[in-house]
């Protein structure tokens, strides 16, 4: 059970976090300082120390976080069972969870990964989803039979069209649903499959 303490520790990490967010969205990451940060949280500096080393680990903790919560959804996901479904016409619904996930953290992905965060989380983020393909879909001897490609190069392909796929959606401000870009993400792996 937690603690009060534990609470308000919770607590003044959220509000960090979100002031850390808000400044993101205003100016580059290189441009904020932990005097930024603490101003709009409205803590000192020793508050916000106890939390975090720096600028740097805030971010990195961030990002680990939200990675974190990621790949539970990911996990789930099996790509035999993925394409079954899709070829029956049905969307499986761990791909769903995946884009709702997204959905639910829109705020954060998009500050991440948008221009004022040169801090590498996109190169982070490909490197996370590259494991991920690797682990459960090219290493998958039914998946893509008779390979004749490097599985890095077939790998590094459908990252990109993933990751550029999850990042269009951002850009359009998630104007379709989890079950719609799932359904994309099924019809990119069939092209894949084809090439």
């Amino acid at each position: 059970m937690a603690s009060i303490y534990d609470e308000m520790n919770e607590k003044t990490k959220e509000n960090i976090q979100k002031s850390f967010l808000q400044l993101l969205k205003e100016k580059p990451f290189v441009k904020v300082s932990v005097r930024d940060i603490t101003t709009i949280a409205a803590i000192n500096r020793g508050t916000f120390y106890l939390h975090y080393e720096d600028k740097y680990d805030l971010l990195h903790q961030m990002e680990d976080t939200l990675l974190r919560g990621l790949e539970v959804h990911l996990q789930r996901l099996k790509p035999d069972v993925l394409l079954l479904e899709a070829e029956k016409g049905n969307i499986s619904r761990f791909s769903v969870e995946v884009f709702r996930y997204i959905q639910e953290n829109v705020e954060l992905f998009q500050v991440l990964l948008g221009e004022h965060n040169q801090f590498g989380f996109h190169k982070r983020l490909k490197h996370f989803f590259g494991n991920h393909f690797i682990e459960k879909i090219v290493q998958n001897q039914h998946f893509f039979q008779d390979l004749t490609i490097p599985k890095d190069y077939l790998s590094s392909f459908a990252i990109s069209a993933f990751l550029g796929l999850v990042e269009q959606w951002l850009d359009n401000s998630l104007a379709e649903s989890p079950e719609e870009m799932a359904d994309m993400y099924i019809q990119i792996i069939f092209f894949i499959r084809k090439m």
